[in-house]
């Protein structure tokens, strides 16, 4: 009786032992994606980190599982750098300009007339600037797997907006503090609120501009409003940036294989991003043109304009507020060491 007892007790433990040992090796990892857009698959950040996700699933055969959490419904867009950082969110598509509050210098990645088309803005990715900024970021809490950038034209309702002298007495939103402090210097007035509060502004004549996203442009329907659009289709005085990261407390407990294989994913979607944000900015000026909006596309003169006022004002303010802001510029056109 007692042997029969013991052999039963083995067989039973060594059976729960490697039922442990089997679910401990099948183990899901479930991971969630924050984002502050609709999930509209046609808009192509949101497509990039559905991409992402699919093939990160499939790549772990299954042991990577992300769920996305769209439109601010697990963190508000403006706290996500600490959600990240606290790990209540893994990995979120982000507005890295967000995160400039704890990480000052990271507003470079908002500096007006830094870069001049798609292309200059793809290449930072491999300068010694973006570099110190991975650092920075990687040192507060998140790491960036795959970069996504945007650009941006200026709508308005007065007038088209060429050079600095045509934004004189008007109510301009800008696209960021230090784009801000340059039009306030051409004699402009700026108001800064929500995106989503844009249309009802212009409408009502409160702005009569605003330098923002393509995306946020066709998300918001501002060719319903404006009169004039320049387009930043061949060149713009704005870029930036709204990579897919990860927190670092999620980072550090996947095995090198999962980081190998959510870091090579991440790199092969970065060309996809680019093209997504080129045909972007061409569909929204054609929004703007079918309801009857003037659109013109920004000159390489009245890029080098603007470009000569940024740098005279905005450069100056980021090289005195900003911790190091000198040689961040300076290594902006820098490859990475």
């Amino acid at each position: 009786m007692n042997r029969l007892f013991t052999k039963t007790f083995k067989t039973a433990l060594a059976a729960g032992i490697l039922a442990v040992c089997g679910t401990g090796a099948a183990q899901v990892m479930n991971l969630k994606m924050a984002h502050q857009w609709p999930q509209d698959e046609s808009d192509y950040v949101i497509s990039i980190a559905s991409r992402f996700v699919q093939e990160v699933e499939k790549r772990s055969n299954g042991q990577i599982k992300i769920a996305v959490f769209p439109a601010e419904s697990l963190v508000k867009a403006g706290a996500t750098h600490t959600a990240l950082k606290n790990g209540t969110v893994d990995l979120a598509v982000y507005p890295y300009i967000y995160s400039a509050g704890a990480i000052p210098e990271m507003n470079l990645v908002l500096l007006p007339g830094l870069w001049k088309t798609h292309d200059d803005a793809f290449a930072f990715r491999k300068s010694e600037a973006w570099k110190k900024l991975e650092q920075k970021a990687e040192a507060f809490g998140f790491k960036t797997l795959s970069w996504i950038q945007i650009s941006g034209g200026v709508a308005s309702t007065k007038k088209a907006i060429h050079k600095p002298e045509d934004v004189s007495g008007m109510k301009m939103r800008a696209a960021g503090k230090f784009m801000e402090y340059a039009l306030q210097q051409a004699g402009a007035s700026t108001v800064s609120m929500p995106s989503s509060e844009n249309y009802s502004a212009m409408q009502l004549g409160l702005l009569d501009g605003i330098w923002t996203s393509s995306g946020s442009f066709g998300a918001y329907r501002m060719y319903e409003v404006a009169k004039f659009y320049v387009s930043p289709e061949d060149f713009s005085v704005f870029f930036t940036i709204e990579p897919i990261a990860i927190s670092m407390k999620t980072w550090n407990k996947l095995s090198p294989e999962q980081q190998r294989i959510m870091t090579e994913v991440g790199a092969s979607l970065e060309q996809a991003a680019l093209e997504g944000a080129k045909k972007e900015d061409s569909r929204v000026a054609r929004l703007f043109a079918d309801k009857g909006v003037k659109v013109e596309k920004m000159s390489e003169a009245d890029w080098k304009t603007w470009q000569a006022w940024f740098a005279q004002h905005s450069f100056a303010k980021f090289r005195k507020d900003i911790p190091g802001g000198e040689e961040l510029i300076g290594d902006s056109a820098r490859p990475a060491k």
